[in-house]
């Protein structure tokens, strides 16, 4: 009663200054210190809010507390009404209350309050969001816009107060995160703009994931929180779509003036494919969530839920062609997939996964083609068909690998080939007026299935398949260029050589990737680094002028000397592996200890040099021969630096015959096939 005392003092001197405020107003003579007093006055009676606070008997009684909160916020509405000048007092005053109902919340919130709490957030938040927009219609104050949707994002943030503190929850918890949501949409079409919608919708799945994060890792609770983020992406994707044509042609700027940075992100155009990618997006981030964390044996709710989601995101496109959609769609699916793959798969239950997988891949593969007309003149959607395939290969061939081993993994790439070569074949017969497009789709489609061709061998044969995988399918994409001029694939292609080439050469793990073999010579580093080197050396000659610039730069000659650094070191590799000890796990690159091997090391580079210079001088470019020069110089130092002091006679004598024999056939090439005249006349660049 001694608390009640007070609070009835201040409703009773605040119902007094409004009274005066109204006659005031009515015989216009109101005057501004009688306005400020009036704010001044209701500033007290929120301070007196915060100190009632402290007293636990009334914190229990929080419909008696905020009623007072309440009426203190209309007469605050009553005094704007009656004098604009005090406009910017009424959202003051809502962060005011939010204020209070964090601090109750945070100190005071039971489960036995929750219901109330519940409703209190939606009361107040309905009141802040729609006043501001209420005033403006009435050109009572003019409010800056943003208020009206700044009290549905903090209501969401409040709706964390319950989910961190009490221990049980109400399931009306999420009737009232869908009512703010709607609230949030309503407010956001009326106003001309969707930036708060994303807000609201990342703020939905922030508490969201509060609420899967409460679920006990025996799987209780699973089945709703998968229907709870269901029906919220769906909610938000349709509101998405809704909005999104609700305001359609509404965009631009005021006096024709250039839009700020704000602006822009917040502009229509961008935000009408922001806003339907990030309503499937965050889903998916939360399914991760949900298969990192839980212990899901069987997939079949997840994939469900997210092939709806894919279809629906599918559909969206359709409607809004926003043509990026389906790429985001199946950079999502993966993620999800990957995740689950890697945490729960067990090859004693593979089918239903590779069901999944197999199905998501036909999904986003026909997806453009059953609306090929619609999409003929795109390129985002046929992209995602085209990358569906490699980029769920991984996963269905490690799949395969472990629950199906067989002699024949070759058929797996085999088979996915199929859908690619029938897609390039409907592309190339389909006629559009489109070429630029077209011609794109081609490329995507023909890139994919050469890869699919590429990888039919090195699958096959186990052994570095993925780097020779690239070297072929590299050179394949070069040799595709020469058909269809799509910048794009002589650059996947350049990327995909020298990718290659990093893999063998510069990664010095690659002998323990596989074991050796007891066969010299004819074993897997020639298969692997010889396959490598002769796809750079067909990208260095498919890529012959005018086709030869990539990003400004010559590629030709780059990948040219890539393939002849590899050969050298295969060379090399092969000397070491001959001369290594038998049952060693891997090779050794050695130049000492062993004379048979120094004087082989030597031998071979006079001949390399020799190859080099022979090139050089017949195909008249000078860098080749002048890079043969310099390996024979090395080999010479070499020999009288090194070999001449460790070797013994016989293996001195015949690394000295052979060295002094490939000089001097050096020399006799220079002096037949070269003449002074021809050195003018000589490529800079080494060969094509």
């Amino acid at each position: 009663n001694k608390i009640l005392i007070p609070m009835a003092v201040l409703l009773g001197f605040t119902a007094l200054f409004a009274c005066a405020v109204f006659l005031a107003r009515q015989r216009e003579k109101m005057s501004r210190e009688l306005t400020w007093s009036a704010v001044a006055l209701a500033g007290v009676a929120y301070c007196f809010a915060f100190f009632f606070l402290a007293f636990a008997p009334l914190a229990q009684r929080p419909m008696l507390l905020f009623s007072f909160v309440f009426l203190i916020d209309l007469a605050v509405l009553a005094l704007v009404l009656l004098d604009a000048r005090t406009a910017n007092v009424q959202p003051l005053s809502g962060l005011a209350v939010f204020l209070l109902l964090a601090i109750w919340t945070a100190n005071s919130l039971t489960d036995a309050l929750l219901n109330s709490a519940l409703a209190l957030y939606l009361v107040f938040t309905v009141f802040h969001a729609v006043v501001p927009l209420a005033l403006q219609r009435m050109r009572r104050a003019i409010l800056p816009g943003w208020w009206s949707h700044a009290f549905p994002a903090l209501a969401l943030l409040l709706a964390l107060g319950p989910l961190l503190q009490t221990t049980g929850l109400s399931f009306l918890l999420w009737p009232f995160v869908f009512l703010i949501d709607v609230l949030a949409v309503v407010i956001a079409v009326i106003s001309a703009t969707l930036l708060p919608i994303l807000l609201v919708l990342v703020l939905t799945l922030v508490v969201t994931a509060a609420w899967i994060f409460r679920i006990p890792e025996t799987l209780t609770g699973l089945p709703t929180s998968l229907w709870m983020l269901g029906a919220f992406a769906v909610f938000f994707l349709v509101a998405s779509v809704w909005a999104v044509r609700k305001l359609a042609g509404r965009t631009g700027t005021a006096s024709g003036r250039t839009p700020d940075l704000a602006e822009r992100f917040a502009s229509p155009e961008l935000l009408r494919s922001l806003l339907p990618a990030c309503s499937v997006v965050l889903p998916f981030l939360l399914l991760i969530m949900v298969t990192a964390r839980l212990p899901i044996a069987n997939p079949s709710p997840v994939f469900g839920l997210a092939l709806l989601l894919v279809v629906l995101l599918l559909g969206v496109t359709k409607l809004l062609a926003v043509e990026v959609l389906p790429l985001v769609g199946l950079f999502a699916t993966l993620a999800l997939e990957h995740a689950w793959h890697f945490a729960h798969f067990d090859a004693a239950s593979a089918a239903r996964p590779l069901a999944w997988y197999l199905g998501f891949y036909a999904v986003f593969t026909v997806f453009p083609f059953v609306f090929r007309k619609d999409f003929a003149g795109k390129i985002f959607p046929w992209a995602a068909a085209a990358l569906a395939g490699p980029l769920h290969f991984y996963l269905v061939h490690g799949l395969v690998k472990a629950a199906y081993p067989n002699p024949m993994m070759g058929l797996l790439p085999a088979a996915f080939a199929v859908p690619s070569l029938c897609a390039l074949v409907v592309r190339v017969k389909t006629k559009s007026a489109e070429d630029t497009a077209r011609s794109s789709q081609i490329a995507w489609f023909g890139g994919v299935a050469l890869f699919f061709i590429t990888l039919i061998f090195p699958i096959q044969f186990d052994r570095q398949w993925i780097t020779i995988g690239w070297a072929l399918e590299g050179a394949a994409l070069c040799w595709l260029f020469r058909r269809v001029a799509h910048p794009g694939l002589r650059l996947v292609g350049v990327g995909l050589l020298v990718v290659a080439f990093a893999r063998l050469a510069l990664n010095p793990a690659v002998f323990s990737y596989h074991a050796r073999t007891p066969v010299p010579i004819f074993n897997w580093y020639l298969y692997a680094y010889g396959l490598v080197a002769a796809c750079l050396f067909a990208g260095a000659s498919l890529l012959a002028p005018p086709r030869h610039l990539v990003f400004g730069k010559n590629a030709p000659p780059m990948l040219a000397a890539l393939g002849t650094i590899l050969a050298f070191l295969l060379v090399n590799i092969e000397i070491a592996d001959y001369f290594t000890a038998a049952g060693a796990p891997v090779v050794t690159l050695e130049f000492s200890g062993n004379l048979a091997r120094d004087m082989s090391y030597s031998v071979a580079w006079a001949l390399f040099a020799l190859l080099l210079v022979s090139i050089g001088i017949a195909r008249k470019v000078a860098p080749v021969r002048y890079a043969g020069i310099a390996l024979l110089s090395v080999t010479l130092l070499k020999l009288f630096l090194h070999d001449l002091s460790q070797l013994d006679a016989l293996y001195r004598i015949g690394a000295l015959v052979v060295v002094a024999i490939v000089a001097m056939l050096a020399s006799f090439l220079y002096q037949r096939f070269l003449s002074p005249g021809d050195e003018d006349n000589e490529t800079k660049t080494p060969p094509l």
